[in-house]
């Protein structure tokens, strides 16, 4: 049985009235208006008929975005942390690629910033499909709205930090950082009060593919990685590839991942014949360094913890243990000075060094935690 709080999340939109499709115009609206932080994402092409939005940082973090021009309509890939989000994305693919119509949009997994934008295309578009593997429209219905309310109960808590940091600080621009995050978080928090979860209408289980006059797309489930359900889409004709957080331009995330496998779907994903990786996070990859340096760095920390694991170490101890220095995979490359460069610099005293060390550590508990999830 599920509280009232929670059905509420999950009304389809096929049954909602004039006022709740109302409210997501008037999201759309709002993105649009002159006001707004209508610009979220910078655009780039990356190949004909190929674009890459990359999100600016948010206090409720946007992924990043695909966007496939084809013949008649467009596909974008994943569709943000809120409708609004979505929604400033779509004016500025009119603005800056194409008045056609967005078409289908792939959630290439279930995680929130992938997935709660879905509306804005919805309540925009005269048709619309979402995409997904089978396994992430289980997971999108079994955990999206749990993780949603666990988030908006977060928000108060990041306020009054906020808040505090900006008292203590001695810089202007420190006081402003802190003030925009704080206005962004509240609007989160209205703009999700009423949030209804649209689930992908078109899943499959290992290929779908879309044949237009422009290019041909494939969206493929490559096995386990990120979490249970991630999909690639691969346009042959661009040489581009989008991966969700599967393949990133930060340290990976690892919460729901699968610590052995991910490194094999990785490479079975690296099969395909591209040059250009679109990732989840982080910027475009013109190469294939950055993947195969984040598809070591998994593979090596699964092993170090495994074998840590095994021997009757503490989580702590191998927090202790296995540090950015140690780790081979992060000292080759370039992979260290790579996730530097990362890492959200519109925060005023940034600590980048600081902030990889963190990421290592959660890592190693996020894997400690799930290494036997095959």
């Amino acid at each position: 049985m599920h509280d009232l709080s929670r059905r509420s999340l999950f009304r389809s939109l096929a049954g909602a009235s004039v006022l709740e499709l109302a409210h997501y115009r008037a999201a759309w609206a709002r993105a649009m208006a002159p006001q707004s932080d209508a610009t979220l994402f910078d655009i780039e092409k990356i190949a004909g008929g190929a674009y890459f939005a990359r999100a600016r940082p948010q206090a409720m973090t946007n992924c990043n975005a695909a966007i496939f021009e084809n013949a008649a309509d467009v596909l974008v890939v994943d569709a943000h942390s809120k409708p609004s989000a979505a929604a400033a994305l779509i004016a500025q693919i009119k603005r800056e690629i194409t008045p056609k119509p967005v078409r289908y949009v792939v959630n290439t997994h279930f995680h929130w910033d992938h997935t709660q934008g879905n509306h804005a295309y919805r309540a925009a578009e005269k048709k619309i499909d979402f995409i997904a593997s089978e396994p992430t429209k289980k997971l999108m219905a079994d955990l999206a709205g749990q993780r949603l309310l666990a988030s908006l109960a977060a928000v108060p808590q990041q306020i009054d930090s906020l808040q505090a940091r900006a008292g203590k600080s001695r810089s202007p621009a420190e006081r402003t950082w802190c003030e925009n995050r704080i206005r962004q978080l509240r609007a989160y928090q209205t703009e999700l009060k009423n949030y209804d979860l649209e689930l992908p209408t078109i899943t499959f289980a290992t290929s779908h593919v879309i044949k237009d006059k422009a290019h041909d797309l494939h969206i493929e489930y490559h096995g386990h990685a990120h979490t249970g359900g991630d999909v690639v889409v691969f346009c042959p004709q661009a040489r581009a590839v989008a991966t969700g957080d599967m393949v990133l331009g930060t340290l990976p995330f690892i919460a729901d991942g699968y610590p052995r496998t991910w490194p094999k779907t990785i490479d079975s994903v690296a099969k395909l014949d591209f040059a250009h990786v679109m990732p989840g996070h982080g910027p475009a990859q013109h190469d294939r360094t950055p993947m195969t340096n984040e598809r070591n760095y998994i593979e090596e920390l699964a092993e170090k913890v495994a074998a840590g694991k095994k021997a009757g170490k503490t989580l702590a101890a191998l927090q202790s243990e296995i540090t950015v220095e140690s780790l081979k995979s992060i000292q080759s490359n370039g992979y260290a000075a790579y996730l530097m460069a990362n890492q959200d610099h519109s925060e005023p005293n940034l600590d980048a060094p600081a902030r990889v060390r963190a990421g290592v550590k959660t890592n190693i508990a996020d894997v400690f935690k799930n290494i036997e999830r095959v």
